[in-house]
């Protein structure tokens, strides 16, 4: 197949530009991939062909999101299947990596449902609100020939709460992992060296760039439930950082935590962590619990009413928190495994789980939606 693939960044950076990425290198040893983006990382090769987007508007973000819609409209004729990773007005296959703008909107539950006269005020007042409902009401337009990709049933379930499109339309893909390759002994001895971490210590591990939402504030909470036991935590991600230094501070537990910011290495950080602890209130698709659990670092996080991910925990293979927001559930998650024996039983059988979920396993779920979307409209076989 000849694919148009649409990013607007083409980067191992970020859930969803590290979820196309990888796919896109896995589809490109069967097929044609024509990667239409404004930012790319690294060179094009062997099948996989890049076509800048122009970038003429930066912000407001809503007119970016429209001029990004429209151009690759008008760039993207005469592919087998136009598959897109944004919101757009011309595709086949769309993924789906986040949650609904109108869900957010109004609310995607009785109990986050927002007051009314609020909601249409910012309607009527706030321009991006009704560009951005708009573009959404577009792509999610049932279509004989289009087909939509969702990174978590929770994900698929909240699209079809608001719009209509049938489960026959609508494929799952998780996000994978790859095995490490690097030697773990080693990269675990130099990194607890680099972050001054004893051998007697446990070291938690948390991964997100967005501390809210991910959570952060209950981790630290949890943490000072901790602070008489030789438990460290290092954070790594990208963000504003000084207000939960201020709450650990006042907990007095700040010398207990490394502020790593943005790293290229987090595999090193897995290596050197014994339990990977994320309290997120919302992630359609998680890849650090998963890519924790490869790197043999059991996984604590939140359920599947939070975290799509925990949709693949079948067996007990990670911890999963029932309230993301409990300091007292995640200090008792962590002391669980702080067990050496019942580390290791989560160890075995998070590595287990990470051996089946392959980006492998997901580039080939994609390549078969993209298959059906192509097979419908005549173009293969």
């Amino acid at each position: 197949m000849k694919i148009a693939l649409l990013i607007r960044r083409y980067l191992t950076t970020g859930g969803a530009e590290r979820y196309a990425v990888e796919v896109a290198r896995r589809l490109a040893r069967q097929h044609e991939v024509h990667v239409f983006a404004h930012e790319f990382e690294g060179e094009a090769a062997g099948n996989i062909f890049f076509h800048r987007v122009p970038r003429p508007f930066r912000k407001p973000a809503f007119v970016s999101q429209w001029w990004f819609a429209w151009w690759t409209a008008r760039h993207v004729r005469g592919f087998d299947v136009v598959h897109t990773h944004e919101r757009a007005l011309c595709f086949d296959v769309m993924h789906v990596h986040s949650g609904t703008f109108v869900g957010g909107l109004f609310g995607a539950t009785p109990e986050q449902r927002k007051n009314p006269f609020r909601v249409w005020l910012k309607i009527l007042t706030e321009p991006r609100v009704p560009a951005y409902w708009l573009l959404e009401k577009k792509h999610y337009r049932p279509q004989p020939s289009r087909r939509w990709i969702a990174v978590s049933q929770m994900i698929q379930r909240e699209v079809q709460q608001f719009y209509p499109i049938s489960n026959d339309r609508f494929s799952v893909a998780h996000p994978g992992t790859d095995l490490p390759t690097n030697n773990l002994a080693t990269a675990r001895k130099i990194w607890r060296e680099k972050l001054s971490v004893a051998d007697d210590e446990t070291l938690l591990l948390f991964v997100g760039s967005e501390f809210r939402r991910k959570g952060l504030d209950a981790l630290v909470a949890a943490l000072a439930r901790l602070k008489d036991k030789p438990v460290k935590l290092v954070v790594v991600g990208g963000g504003d950082a000084e207000p939960y230094r201020q709450q650990a501070a006042a907990l007095q537990v700040g010398e207990k935590i490394r502020w790593a910011g943005l790293v290229k290495n987090t595999p090193d950080y897995y290596a050197a962590a014994d339990i990977f602890v994320l309290p997120t209130l919302s992630d359609a698709g998680p890849m650090s619990p998963l890519e924790a659990m490869a790197h043999g670092c059991p996984a604590i996080f939140s359920c599947a009413t939070y975290a799509g991910m925990a949709e693949m925990i079948t067996d007990g293979e990670a911890i999963l928190l029932n309230d993301p927001k409990d300091a007292v559930e995640i200090a008792g998650a962590v002391e669980k495994l702080m067990n050496p024996a019942t580390r290791e039983e989560f160890i075995r059988k998070g590595r287990a789980l990470a051996e089946k979920l392959s980006w492998d396993r997901t580039a080939a779920l994609v390549e078969a939606a993209l298959e059906k979307s192509a097979r419908e409209r005549g173009l293969i076989p």
